[in-house]
């Protein structure tokens, strides 16, 4: 019946009937957002952080990621080959081949193959990036009866995965239910840092970071500057409303993503970030355009040295100087009064992204994140 149900739902929900269901659904996690955020704030929150999960000064020499890999190759297994060996278990080949009510069973065969095939393989530490649509009592079982090596759990998603709301049909929430399946969750939300503690969980509070790129670790010069004002990302409801409302108060944005019509593929969107006076980011969390979600692309596009101009989310203030380092918007009045003002100040530009650079490379790449965690959680790293 479900199957079924998933069928006519795909060829029902096209073009404005897609776009209004999409949006009912968003409204309805926004509003179930909330109503939980109401329930967290009569919880007490736990221990503010649990004992190192290791000796002090334990090596560090092997690690195993186990995920469903799509940016991590190119982003953060560079930086974490840096610190030591990295082996992966890329869980995408198998799931791509099951459908979504056999995920579950997909990722715990993997997991079990890959344990066969590595019979000699001793990680000193497992991290596992997995949304809650992958994760099962087998899962952790296969995992736990193998290794010894702690386990790391990542969520860069939680405002969206964290509670069990009952509205996705893809299954990826209640990732609450399987924190304390981990050693220690790393969650890049401040907010959801007590909602980890309130269960009892432990937890460390991780921002993303982003890869140094080799070819710009010196800050940008204004000669590297060729494009006016750039956007880089696939084609999102939320998405195409800003993008649609900049084009009908004549701002020009060159657009590269897939699935925009007059939109260029890019393969490397680094070189677009540093090439251009300007980069929009959209950081909104669903297609409603209400809550905001932090974004790899906000410590990416700085991090290359390129001025960024995105949504305000209240999280970015404890990362970068707004207005110095980069710019925010709250609504796209603010947006088009900003971009107006810095379309005709590129030296202006200019200082924005050779700070954001300056402010990145000192402290937000995934290296130093990574090391950052595995001292605090008694690993020489």
């Amino acid at each position: 019946m479900k199957k079924v149900k998933n069928l006519a739902k795909r060829l029902l929900l096209r073009g404005e009937a897609l776009r209004r269901w999409s949006a009912r659904r968003a409204r309805q996690l926004d509003e179930a957002y909330l109503g939980r955020l109401k329930e967290e704030r009569r919880s007490e929150p736990g221990a503010v952080d649990a004992p190192s999960i290791v000796r002090p000064g334990g090596k560090l020499d092997r690690i195993l990621f186990i995920g469903d890999c799509m940016w991590e190759q190119n982003e953060l297994f560079p930086e974490v080959e840096k610190i030591c060996e990295l082996k992966s278990l890329d869980l995408n080949p198998i799931l791509q081949e099951a459908d979504e009510n056999s995920l579950k069973e997909a990722a715990a065969r993997a997991i079990e193959g890959f344990v066969a095939a590595e019979k000699d393989y001793e990680p000193d530490l497992i991290l596992f990036y997995a949304r809650p649509a992958l994760l099962s009592d087998q899962v952790f079982d296969v995992i736990r009866r193998r290794w010894k090596a702690p386990l790391l759990g990542l969520n860069l998603d939680d405002r969206i995965e964290f509670f069990p709301y009952g509205i996705l049909s893809s299954g990826n929430d209640d990732y609450a239910g399987w924190i304390r399946k981990y050693d220690l969750n790393l969650t890049s939300s401040r907010a959801a840092v007590d909602w980890y503690r309130a269960r009892g969980a432990a937890v460390r509070h991780m921002p993303q970071g982003f890869r140094v790129d080799d070819r710009f670790v010196a800050p940008p010069s204004e000669e590297e500057i060729d494009r006016g004002f750039s956007f880089v990302g696939s084609r999102k409801q939320e998405r195409e409303k800003v993008i649609a409302s900049l084009c009908e108060n004549g701002v020009e944005v060159e657009i590269f993503g897939a699935g925009w019509p007059a939109g260029d593929w890019v393969e490397d969107p680094a070189t677009v970030f540093r090439h251009s006076q300007i980069n929009l980011g959209i950081g909104y969390a669903t297609p409603s355009a209400v809550l905001t979600q932090p974004k790899g692309r906000d410590i990416e596009c700085p991090g290359v040295g390129a001025c960024y101009l995105t949504t305000y989310n209240w999280e970015l203030t404890e990362l970068f100087e707004i207005g110095r380092e980069i710019l925010c918007y709250r609504n796209i009045e603010e947006l088009i009064e900003i971009y107006s003002h810095y379309a005709q100040r590129p030296e202006a530009c200019l200082r924005i992204a050779q700070a954001a650079h300056r402010r990145c490379h000192a402290e937000h790449s995934w290296e130093k994140r990574l090391r950052t965690v595995f001292r605090e959680v008694g690993f020489k790293a």
